[in-house]
Formats: C-alpha cells, structure tokens, sequence
C-alpha cells in the first residue's frame, strides 16, 4: 500500500505540455474556419453572378433582337453584360462528301448563337459566359440588321 504524498499533482513541464496541445490546437481549428469562411463568401460571388447572368439573360431570349430598344449591353447592380450574335454555319463546304446515303440535305432556316458574357465590376476574376442558339427563318434578321450586329468570326 503507498501513502499519499503531499506533492501531488502535475509537473510544470506536464502543464507546459498541455498548454502547447491545446494552443496549436485552437490555432489549427481558427485556421481552419477562417478558410472555410473566406471560401463560402467566394462562392457566394460566384452563386450571385450565376444568378444574375441567367436571369438576364433569361430576359433577353425571350425578346425580339430586331426592336431598335433592344439592349445588346447593360449594367445591372454591381454586374455588367454584353450580349453578342454570330452566324452558324450549317451549310457543307464546297467538295464536302454528302451524306452516307447520298442524300444531299437541304437547310430550310438559319442558326444563329447568342453569347452572353456578365462580369463583376467589382471583382474582374467573377464572371460568366453563357451561349443559346436560334434556328429562325431566312430572312428574319435583315441585311442592315446583320451588318450592324452579327459578329463576324475571325
């Protein structure tokens, strides 16, 4: 049987010990959550600009482009966007192989594709492109209409 003795208790280098665990270990968790935070917020960013660029552009495919009021650029809060047409080529190239049953096709309507680009002003690194396209009859957009909007590919 051992007797009690009256320096019990923990050692100055046991408490030393313990402080320096606990210490990096609250240290790791605050940097750990101040990580997880500054993350979240980035992708709040990202979920906003998301937001607003599909809902704009949303808008826009449902109006007519030919109406002279029509915005092909805007600003909406912090965001701004541009809206751009270009030409689809869906006709074969000259000397292109016809299909495999020699049947040569005949392409009745237009392809155009609409590019959406939204960009936050506030910071340059969030932004969102966004591309729809549209099959229209020929002669829906006239020849003033294609010269001062469609964008020519280079």
């Amino acid at each position: 049987m051992r007797v009690p003795s009256k320096e019990s208790g923990f050692t100055l280098l046991e408490m030393m010990v313990a402080v320096l665990v606990v210490g990096l270990t609250v240290t790791t968790f605050f940097q750990l959550f101040g990580a997880s935070l500054r993350l979240e917020q980035r992708g709040r960013g990202f979920d906003e600009v998301i937001v607003v660029g599909r809902q704009t552009f949303a808008e826009l495919l449902v109006r007519d482009p030919r109406r002279d009021e029509f915005p092909w650029s805007g600003e909406i809060e912090d965001f701004s966007w541009e809206l751009h047409l270009e030409a689809v080529d869906v006709k074969p190239e000259a000397g292109e192989e016809p299909a495999d049953e020699g049947i040569p096709l005949r392409w009745t309507s237009e392809l155009y594709r609409l590019i959406f680009t939204i960009q936050d002003r506030k910071r340059p690194g969030r932004h969102l492109r966004l591309v729809a396209y549209r099959q229209v009859s020929p002669g829906y957009f006239t020849a003033d209409f294609k010269e001062k909007h469609l964008v020519k590919k280079p």
